[in-house]
């Protein structure tokens, strides 16, 4: 085994290290399923939030809510993820499968009527988030870039909202973002026998959970008894994360090649540090109602410009320290929903959306293979006193997102996803 092969087993490792965690922030991917009510519209909440989880949608709406409510619940996302390769890498007609499951995402909302005019509320909600994961790892082509990824955000959103006037309203809240991250991957080299690409170990980088503080905003008014208007203001937020890599060896049965790279992997968990800021997000909307029907609509704006460059920072290897370029684009998203009532305990609703993606196809990976979505939904309201439920599904077609053969990893092909979510929330007046 020679020195050359030595250092090139080492240098993989540091380019496993550069190129692991901080890709899997490259998220692009908010989540918008914080309430049923607000999700049987699509979305469009901004200028209806005549619920607790206005909170999330717009904070100025819980002014008009009246006693104590609690709204709490959670949306299941099923998301499906399939690959077919290009040449030169993975090659042409290479097809690879998701295999991610149900993910749960809760949200819990309260809000507490002090006067005529102000109103207390906290929320927590799920703003952001990312599950990524391929079947048959061994095998898997992309395995050296992503087997799974996994990011975690929560916002704890105390809230005061306060009536200016009997049809106006301001909000003001702080939001505390709690994240973490978590990345497994294979390390390959070279075999010096065979010359083909082996696994010769597989790292888990993960952080723990970190924190971050920004602050959000609300306004609703309300010009007559069928027209709301609404806007509301989330400021970005930065979150420093701690972490170590751990690294397993896998062993491919040649003794000197598997004692030099034995030799080249850390001898136990090794800091990183990164960091990721969540972009700032700005949303308005307008809501009619007349008789026993409601129509919304909502225009989204996300400030993804600011994920430009990632810090990469190792502590005990600053040689390795780096900033990768990810250069995010602004989107938008546009809402729409309609609703019609049945009586005093019926309603049913639906919606449309569509989301642009803010990734240029070179950050396109199997990390995230993102791409422009066109958005369904249904829902549905069934009440009792002072108690309700809101249930709602929505179904997610991306359009197939090619990487243009400019992947930074040169990892290249064209991705098909799509997702099925269904959500329930439970509401109650004290």
């Amino acid at each position: 085994m020679s020195a050359s092969s030595t250092r090139r087993a080492g240098m993989l490792l540091a380019v496993a290290l550069c190129y692991g965690s901080p890709s899997l922030q490259a998220a692009g991917f908010s989540i918008y399923e914080e309430g049923g009510r607000g999700m049987g519209f699509a979305g469009a909440f901004t200028a209806i939030a005549d619920d607790p989880s206005a909170i999330f949608h717009n904070p100025a709406g819980i002014a008009f809510l009246k006693g104590k409510q609690i709204y709490f619940g959670a949306t299941l996302v099923n998301p499906s993820s399939d690959f077919v390769g290009a040449d030169p890498r993975p090659g042409q007609g290479v097809t690879e499968t998701g295999s991610v499951g149900t993910i749960p995402v809760p949200t819990f909302y309260y809000t507490h009527q002090f006067s005529d005019r102000l109103v207390f509320g906290a929320g927590l909600s799920t703003p952001f988030g990312l599950k990524t994961a391929w079947a048959n790892p061994d095998t898997y082509t992309g395995r050296f870039l992503s087997i799974e990824a996994d990011l975690k955000t929560f916002s704890i959103n105390p809230t005061v909202a306060y009536r200016l006037a009997d049809r106006l309203s301001i909000a003001v809240g702080l939001d505390i973002r709690l994240s973490k991250v978590k990345l497994v991957r294979r390390v390959g080299a070279t075999h010096p026998v065979t010359g083909a690409t082996v696994d010769v170990a597989e790292a888990t980088l993960e952080s723990d959970f970190d924190s971050g503080v920004g602050f959000n905003l609300g306004i609703l008014a309300k010009p007559s008894d069928n027209l709301s208007l609404g806007a509301s203001y989330r400021h970005k937020v930065q979150v420093a994360y701690e972490g170590t890599g751990v690294f397993r060896q896998i062993a491919t049965g040649l003794a000197p090649f598997d004692a030099a790279v034995a030799a080249g992997l850390p001898p136990g968990p090794t800091p990183l540090t990164t960091s990721i800021e969540f972009p700032s997000v700005a949303s308005a909307g307008f809501s009619y109602n007349w008789t026993d029907w409601r129509v919304a609509a909502d225009v989204v704006f996300f400030q993804w410009s600011t994920f430009d460059r990632l810090p990469i920072r190792f502590a005990e290897f600053p040689r390795l320290s780096q900033d990768v370029l990810e250069e995010y684009e602004n989107s938008w998203q546009f809402r729409t929903g309609v609703e019609r009532r049945l009586g005093e305990a019926w309603a049913v609703r639906g919606g449309y959306f569509f989301d642009q993606s803010p990734s240029p196809a070179e950050s396109v990976s199997p990390l995230l293979p993102d791409a422009d979505r066109n958005g369904f939904s249904l829902g549905g309201t069934w009440r009792h006193n002072a108690f309700k439920v809101d249930v709602a599904a929505w179904y997610l077609a991306f359009k197939d997102r090619s990487t243009e053969g400019v992947n930074r990893d040169n990892y290249n092909g064209t991705y098909s996803n799509s997702a099925l979510n269904f959500g329930v929330s439970l509401g109650y007046q004290f």
